[in-house]
């Protein structure tokens, strides 16, 4: 159900099956939000589908590993008339979460709990859910067949799985990350792809052999770009944690280097971009009326 490159047998910052692991919460919640702010292009474009998918507006949405709650605050705007559950295993992400929905005024259409998407996770929905919403979380549980089940179970007949995924289509322009190093920014794609990142998954499959029908796919792309303030300290955070990842992986010549490309980033000097890919799927749970 997943490529090589995925979260078994490595050790990632997000534990399997159960959420960001606290000491890496402040980190990892900073580069998710600023992920997710420069990845709006690919944010509307699965709400769209999911629009397109369900042709009515949802009343129930379930977020499946909310994170920060990007996914669940752009729900609610997007789906005034729904009401949002958030799902995560970590309680600072829902306390970041909870802050969050109060300053953007929807904390009233948005219900956080502290689930395992390992565990029972449908038994706290207090009824069908007509869209279920799933990023970049799914290849993190332990037992991902057993969740799409669940997850199937828990729509209702037309209701809408929405699925999105990093594809690992990673570059960076120029390819010396500025720095004058030929060839660095392969060499860092490279070395990430050997430790599994960044963490990847393929859905198609497994998502059509749950029940759900159609399913489809559509791939896009989250771009960055030093020149813009959030684009620099979104490239220096994922720089700067990459090459912790790969101290013992780069040589010691494309270890000063990337130092020089972050301290670049962080002076406001440096014009890297960097563009990530992203799939989106939108499975329907076959029923009436469709």
């Amino acid at each position: 159900m997943t490529p090589p490159h995925t979260h078994e047998g490595h050790s990632h910052p997000l534990r399997p099956g159960h959420g960001p692991a606290p000491e890496h919460d402040t980190g990892l919640a900073e580069l998710l939000d600023l992920d997710a702010a420069l990845g709006a292009p690919v944010l509307t474009a699965a709400l769209d589908a999911a629009s397109a998918a369900l042709g009515t507006a949802p009343r129930r949405v379930v977020d499946l590993g909310a994170g920060t709650g990007t996914g669940t605050l752009a729900l609610a705007a997007r789906f005034p008339g729904g009401r949002v559950h958030a799902l995560d295993a970590s309680p600072g992400m829902l306390d970041r979460l909870g802050a969050a929905a109060r300053t953007a005024q929807v904390a009233d259409r948005v219900e956080t709990h502290l689930v395992d998407l390992d565990g029972d996770w449908p038994a706290v929905l207090p009824g069908a859910a007509d869209l279920a919403w799933a990023a970049l979380s799914l290849h993190h549980v332990t037992d991902p067949a057993q969740v799409l089940r669940q997850a199937f179970e828990a729509l209702r007949p037309g209701g809408v799985l929405v699925v999105l995924e990093m594809t690992g289509a990673t570059a960076y322009v120029p390819g010396d990350l500025g720095t004058g190093r030929a060839g660095l920014g392969d060499r860092l794609v490279a070395a990430l792809a050997e430790l599994g990142y960044p963490v990847t998954a393929e859905w198609t499959t497994a998502l059509t052999a749950t029940g759900f029908a159609p399913v489809r796919r559509h791939e896009l792309a989250v771009t960055a770009s030093g020149g813009t303030a959030e684009g620099a300290r979104y490239l220096a955070l994922q720089l700067a944690m990459n090459r912790a990842r790969l101290a013992e992986d780069l040589s010691a010549e494309d270890l000063a280097a990337l130092d020089t490309a972050i301290a670049a980033l962080g002076a406001g000097t440096s014009e890297v971009a960097l563009s990530s890919g992203r799939a989106v799927w939108t499975a329907v749970r076959p029923g009436a009326g469709r």
